[in-house]
């Protein structure tokens, strides 16, 4: 392993090299902090970490993979706001498995996920520790009048999913089961790999009433909305199928799941679903997957009949 000066450089050269090239940076990576030309509208701050066999394991992904996949974790909350990313903070704990060259292969999947997102790395921090993690800020900025929150779902809202749910439980679930090079599933495994993280997904979510970043579960995150709008959801499980086409049909077949439930009970899609009037048209790669009543709850509509959802996906303290 180089010194720490050695990697600061390493990390620089990296991350862009220099500051200027970056609108609004005025000091990057170097110096005790960074310096931002203060935008004119609101702005957001985030703060994401990623923990070695909490969030994944080495043994299935790339050192540029868990870059990439730590950069999107963050900076899907700040799309889901609404706010177009400007800048974003890295701070590494690295244990002593961790060689330069991963560090430089990590900071590679940084900057690529930077790069589809628009928010460059300008600073953060180096330390050694017994748990390899990467801890992601990002800083954002509002793109319309105000920053889109949870809250303002209303009745007659559709509800809309900025992309496929499901995949990235199915790409987890071929990794614990060994398969992760079978083809069928390849398209699930690139969903854990490397999310979507999109810097114009910003430009949509704005006109929305409310959003949030699935990152927990459709079934527990959506509950949040609802909670937070008062208001009822119902889910449409065809749309939901649809929307994962063959990719989550095929891959749940593979593993014996139930491609419903990865779509609603499944974690770390990392994509945006939000609450907008029916009369947006919706760019590429959106779909409508529900709607918004008066009352309380979520609930699934499987074309058949209507029942209520419990709030289930990922909790990092359940028992």
């Amino acid at each position: 392993m180089k010194n720490e000066r050695a990697l600061v450089e390493l990390l620089a050269r990296v991350f862009q090299g220099d500051p200027a090239e970056v609108s609004g940076v005025e000091v990057g990576i170097g110096d005790d902090c960074a310096v931002l030309a203060p935008p004119r509208d609101r702005m957001v701050w985030t703060i994401d970490a990623q923990v070695d066999a909490v969030h994944f394991l080495r043994e299935w992904l790339t050192y540029e993979d868990v870059g990439f996949r730590s950069f999107a974790a963050a900076v899907s909350d700040v799309l889901a706001m609404g706010a177009a990313p400007i800048a974003a903070l890295s701070a590494l704990t690295l244990d002593s498995r961790v060689s330069a060259a991963d560090v430089e292969a990590l900071a590679t999947g940084q900057r690529q996920a930077s790069l589809v997102s628009g928010g460059p790395i300008v600073g953060g921090n180096l330390s050694r520790g017994v748990t390899f993690s990467v801890t992601t800020t990002v800083l954002g900025v509002v793109v319309g009048s105000r920053a889109v929150t949870r809250s303002g779902a209303r009745p007659g809202d559709v509800v809309v999913s900025s992309g496929p749910l499901g995949l990235a439980r199915l790409g987890l679930r071929a990794f614990q089961a060994g398969v992760s090079k079978d083809p069928v599933l390849a398209p699930c495994v690139r969903a854990f790999r490397r999310p979507d993280v999109r810097s114009s997904t910003s430009t949509f979510v704005a006109l929305a009433h409310a959003a949030i970043d699935v990152s927990d579960g459709l079934g527990l995150d959506v509950t949040r909305l609802a909670e937070a709008s008062r208001v009822r959801v119902v889910l449409f499980e065809e749309a939901i199928l649809s929307h994962g086409g063959r990719a989550l049909k095929d891959g749940a077949a593979r593993l014996g799941e139930d491609p419903v439930a990865c779509a609603i009970e499944g974690g770390e899609d990392y994509v945006v679903v939000l609450a907008c009037s029916p009369e947006l048209a919706l760019p590429e790669g959106f779909r409508i997957v529900g709607r918004v009543e008066e009352g309380a709850g979520v609930a699934l509509d499987d074309g058949r009949g209507v029942r209520e959802l419990s709030a289930r996906g990922h909790d990092h303290f359940a028992p």
